[in-house]
């Protein structure tokens, strides 16, 4: 498996969101992390280890789906600014 980088004329954000839960073994805190890709390139992306222990897969999905829904907002407010959307769409992460 490579990372490959290549541009593609769809001004579409993908965005993909998924967690690590409980990975860490010394101390059992979750690891997090979201990527928005457009016309084949990262424009924006986090990996972080959360700083509580979630008690459960839920609430550590809930954590990162609230991040990337956050980022998915801003995404949105910048692209309207910079007349790259039209409208207000709506992202399924």
């Amino acid at each position: 498996m490579n990372l490959q980088f290549g541009a593609t004329p769809s001004k579409e954000v993908l965005r993909y969101c998924d967690v690590d839960w409980g990975g860490d073994l010394e101390d059992r805190r979750s690891t997090i992390g979201f990527v928005f890709i457009m016309g084949g390139g990262t424009i924006s992306w986090s990996s972080k280890r959360q700083p509580t222990i979630a008690l459960s897969t839920a609430k550590v999905e809930y954590m990162v789906n609230t991040q990337a829904t956050k980022e998915a907002i801003w995404i949105t407010k910048l692209m309207m600014d910079l007349q790259c959307m039209e409208e207000k769409k709506a992202m399924v992460i």
